[in-house]
């Protein structure tokens, strides 16, 4: 009796201490509205220079990997599909398939895990650093809103950066894919072409949109949170963990959410 005691209590002082949390992560994202106030106070080039080199880092120095990613999976769709499925007929289906699977699904949520690897752990990382390193407080002791100044680059870099590797992404996966393809299966490039403009749709189009501005805004924004929590050096581990893990479960649940909401 006592052992299954022990165990209710764990289980509420979880569920307590994940809705303590939840409450702690909105009552930032509201400090960052709240801090748009100081907006009128930075130099709007500052803010810029911030961007630009968070793009740099999130979009350009992500273009290989986000290649190489897209050319195995658009590859490994078509010739899936066409040792799977009859040979005959396969061209007037194949685009749909790509555009199912590719331009909905797996291309932004494949880049978004790209980009939450690469930039969003390294954002929690340079963050807590900086805050150990008292470079934050000296932020804040010049009168500059340090979450203003950290945040909100950041967003504008990751909503960009993730639109145009989706953009890229498919369109190497579409393409690369097909070229690969060629050496199994034989599709005339312009049927393919053709079935491939007639399976896209302006949902598919306003679905990529949606799905780039809420993961540019939900990875930086999560990954900043962690990254303004450790209290010491040693926690930094912990703490960019939890950002990355997070991060990614939210991840899949948004892209669930996003599609049930557009295509059920």
């Amino acid at each position: 009796m006592s052992g299954t005691i022990i165990i209710i209590r764990g289980l509420l002082g979880k569920c307590f201490g994940s809705f303590e949390g939840v409450r702690k992560f909105f009552a930032f994202v509201r400090s960052i509205f709240v801090s748009f106030r100081s907006l009128r106070y930075l130099r709007l080039r500052s803010l810029v220079a911030i961007a630009v080199n968070q793009t740099r880092f999130t979009g350009y120095d992500a273009l290989p990997i986000i290649v190489v990613i897209s050319l195995i999976l658009g590859a490994t769709v078509i010739i899936q599909a066409t040792q799977n499925f009859p040979k005959f007929g396969i061209e007037g289906f194949i685009g749909n398939l790509l555009v199912i699977i590719i331009a909905r699904e797996l291309g932004p949520l494949a880049t978004a895990m790209v980009v939450m690897s690469r930039s969003g752990s390294a954002i929690a990382t340079e963050i807590a650093t900086q805050k150990q390193g008292r470079e934050i407080q000296s932020l804040e002791l010049m009168g500059i809103d340090s979450r203003l100044y950290i945040v909100i680059p950041r967003i504008a870099a990751s909503i960009a950066s993730i639109l145009s590797l989706i953009i890229i992404f498919d369109i190497v996966a579409f393409f690369g894919g097909y070229l690969i393809s060629l050496s199994t299966v034989f599709i005339p490039i312009d049927i393919f072409l053709q079935t491939l403009l007639d399976s896209m749709s302006a949902d598919d189009l306003i679905i990529t949109l949606v799905k780039s501005v809420v993961y540019g805004t939900t990875i930086p924004l999560v990954c900043c949170y962690y990254g303004f929590m450790p209290r010491s050096k040693f926690e930094i581990p912990i703490y960019v963990s939890r950002a990355v893990m997070r991060t990614l479960l939210i991840l899949f649940v948004v892209n669930a959410l996003i599609s049930a909401l557009f295509y059920l």
